[in-house]
């Protein structure tokens, strides 16, 4: 850490100070960075004032003794806490747009939003995409990316959980998108309209039963209802899969992250051929189907 009497320390030297000792922490990273250097320079300049967003490389620029004491106390917030950064500051960033957050909403983050500059192209025909759903919404983070990705479209958002559609309806109103972002409280389907959507998306819970016993403190702080779905993970998938395509036009796709629970999925349903849109790291996290493919697996899931 910087000595909290130092009146002056560059950028550079800062984050390399921070970094240091979150790693002597041992904390976890996994809410917008996966290591201790990308979490020090976020933490940083969220603390010394200097926009991320417009952020150009100077990393010897020189923080001030008053910058220095908000970094310092951050960072004793952080490590004492042991709560996710995004929630300390009230900022997260999704598909390249910045995101409100709080403890009523899981942080955002989700390989979906890999996808999002393309469009789900070649799966899906962006210029055809009028009705979009996105179910287990949370923040609102991918539906309103949904929104910007797709002009011409409108969104339901759909959550289970009251609370968590309050912070949505904070960034559906920050990003401007209220005359086409529609808040649904509704668990899946249940409170929906026949209504037919071109692009289903979902997020849902998928950590199992063992993985929820192992998760770092870090996750302790982030509603439960967010990431608990059952012995294998599948119990929201399951639901999912078997009532989607009702929902869906006849050119529609659905595009589920299921994460740890891939494997999983894979075993439940072996004779169906997923398609997985590979994350920057390589993993299968997220699965296509198109509604032709329900179709003709509708046996599979309907007997999950």
């Amino acid at each position: 850490m910087p000595c909290p009497t130092d009146r002056e320390m560059s950028l550079e030297a800062c984050v390399t100070a921070i970094e240091q000792q979150l790693h002597q922490a041992g904390l976890y990273f996994g809410h917008g960075t996966d290591n201790e250097h990308d979490e020090a320079a976020w933490l940083v300049m969220m603390a010394s004032g200097i926009d991320v967003g417009s952020f150009e490389d100077d990393w010897q620029q020189t923080l001030v003794q008053a910058q220095l004491e908000k970094v310092r106390k951050l960072v004793e917030r952080r490590i004492s806490s042991r709560r996710p950064l995004a929630y300390l500051v009230n900022r997260a960033w999704f598909a390249g747009h910045e995101f409100y957050i709080d403890e009523r909403a899981i942080i955002p983050r989700s390989h979906i939003g890999e996808w999002l500059p393309e469009r789900f192209e070649p799966w899906l025909d962006p210029t055809a995409v009028y009705r979009v759903l996105d179910l287990c919404t949370g923040s609102g983070c991918i539906a309103v990316a949904l929104a910007l990705a797709f002009p011409d479209s409108r969104v339901d958002a759909v959550d289970l959980s009251a609370a968590a559609l309050e912070v949505a309806l904070i960034n559906v109103a920050r990003h401007e998108v209220h005359d086409r972002v529609r808040l649904v409280h509704s668990d899946l389907f249940d409170r929906l309209e026949d209504r037919l959507y071109d692009l289903i998306v979902c997020n849902p819970p998928y950590v199992s039963d063992q993985l929820m016993a192992d998760l770092p403190a870090e996750y302790q702080h982030e509603p439960a209802q967010a990431f608990a779905a059952g012995g294998d993970g599948l119990d929201i998938v399951r639901r999912l899969l078997s009532k989607a395509r009702q929902y869906l036009t006849d050119h529609g796709t659905l595009v589920v992250e299921v994460g740890s629970a891939a494997a999983a999925l894979e075993c439940t349903w072996p004779a169906v051929p997923f398609t997985w849109l590979a994350s920057a790291h390589g993993e299968s996290a997220v699965l296509v189907l198109t509604a032709s493919e329900l179709d003709h697996y509708a046996g599979q899931f309907q007997r999950s």
